[in-house]
Protein backbone atom coordinates (compact mmCIF):
# COMPACT_ATOMS: atom_id res chain seq x y z
CA UNK A 1 0.00 0.00 0.00
CA UNK A 2 1.48 3.69 -1.10
CA UNK A 3 1.02 6.45 1.80
CA UNK A 4 0.03 9.56 1.08
CA UNK A 5 3.03 11.02 2.38
CA UNK A 6 5.17 8.92 -0.72
CA UNK A 7 2.93 9.97 -3.00
CA UNK A 8 3.25 14.07 -1.72
CA UNK A 9 7.20 13.14 -1.73
CA UNK A 10 7.45 11.41 -5.39
CA UNK A 11 5.18 14.01 -7.17
CA UNK A 12 4.80 17.00 -4.56
CA UNK A 13 2.10 19.09 -4.52
CA UNK A 14 -0.37 17.26 -6.61
CA UNK A 15 -2.91 19.68 -5.78
CA UNK A 16 -3.54 23.60 -7.73
CA UNK A 17 -6.09 26.41 -6.62
CA UNK A 18 -7.57 27.85 -9.67
CA UNK A 19 -8.86 31.39 -9.95
CA UNK A 20 -12.19 30.95 -11.47
CA UNK A 21 -14.23 34.08 -12.97
CA UNK A 22 -17.68 33.04 -14.23
CA UNK A 23 -20.88 34.84 -14.90
CA UNK A 24 -20.32 37.93 -13.77
CA UNK A 25 -20.01 37.01 -10.31
CA UNK A 26 -16.81 37.40 -7.88
CA UNK A 27 -13.95 35.50 -8.83
CA UNK A 28 -13.21 31.86 -6.35
CA UNK A 29 -10.63 29.58 -6.12
CA UNK A 30 -11.33 25.99 -6.45
CA UNK A 31 -8.71 23.43 -5.46
CA UNK A 32 -7.66 21.06 -8.70
CA UNK A 33 -5.79 17.98 -9.00
CA UNK A 34 -2.78 18.38 -11.07
CA UNK A 35 -3.22 17.44 -13.95
CA UNK A 36 -6.76 18.88 -14.41
CA UNK A 37 -7.19 21.36 -17.46
CA UNK A 38 -10.29 22.15 -17.45
CA UNK A 39 -13.67 23.37 -14.87
CA UNK A 40 -17.03 22.60 -15.47
CA UNK A 41 -19.39 25.53 -14.63
CA UNK A 42 -23.58 25.82 -15.04
CA UNK A 43 -24.97 29.14 -16.08
CA UNK A 44 -28.38 30.15 -14.51
CA UNK A 45 -30.45 29.00 -17.68
CA UNK A 46 -29.22 25.63 -17.04
CA UNK A 47 -26.22 25.69 -19.98
CA UNK A 48 -23.09 24.03 -18.69
CA UNK A 49 -19.42 24.86 -20.32
CA UNK A 50 -15.84 23.86 -19.65
CA UNK A 51 -13.26 26.46 -18.63
CA UNK A 52 -9.97 26.34 -20.02
CA UNK A 53 -7.45 26.50 -16.75
CA UNK A 54 -4.61 28.72 -17.80
CA UNK A 55 -1.08 29.85 -16.11
CA UNK A 56 -0.48 33.29 -15.85
CA UNK A 57 2.93 34.10 -14.90
CA UNK A 58 3.68 37.25 -12.65
CA UNK A 59 7.55 38.39 -12.07
CA UNK A 60 8.37 39.71 -8.31
CA UNK A 61 10.64 42.56 -7.24
CA UNK A 62 12.52 39.45 -5.74
CA UNK A 63 13.17 37.95 -8.79
CA UNK A 64 11.05 34.59 -8.34
CA UNK A 65 8.28 33.76 -10.70
CA UNK A 66 4.63 33.13 -9.74
CA UNK A 67 2.35 31.01 -11.51
CA UNK A 68 -1.40 32.06 -10.69
CA UNK A 69 -4.13 29.62 -12.34
CA UNK A 70 -7.01 30.99 -13.74
CA UNK A 71 -10.26 29.80 -16.01
CA UNK A 72 -12.71 31.96 -17.12
CA UNK A 73 -15.74 32.61 -19.12
CA UNK A 74 -14.84 36.11 -20.00
CA UNK A 75 -11.49 38.55 -20.95
CA UNK A 76 -9.98 39.17 -17.49
CA UNK A 77 -6.98 41.09 -17.41
CA UNK A 78 -3.87 41.01 -15.31
CA UNK A 79 -4.85 43.44 -13.08
CA UNK A 80 -7.81 41.88 -12.00
CA UNK A 81 -5.95 38.36 -12.11
CA UNK A 82 -3.23 39.98 -9.35
CA UNK A 83 -6.18 41.59 -7.62
CA UNK A 84 -7.89 38.62 -7.18
CA UNK A 85 -4.59 36.20 -6.21
CA UNK A 86 -3.91 38.66 -3.76
CA UNK A 87 -7.44 38.74 -2.05
CA UNK A 88 -8.08 35.07 -2.18
CA UNK A 89 -4.66 33.21 -2.66
CA UNK A 90 -2.74 35.77 0.74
Amino acid sequence: MVSIRWILTYYGNIMKKIIVFFNSEPAVVVPAMTGVNTIMREYPNGEKTHLTVMAAGFPSLTGDHKVIYVAADRHVTSEEILEAAIRLLS
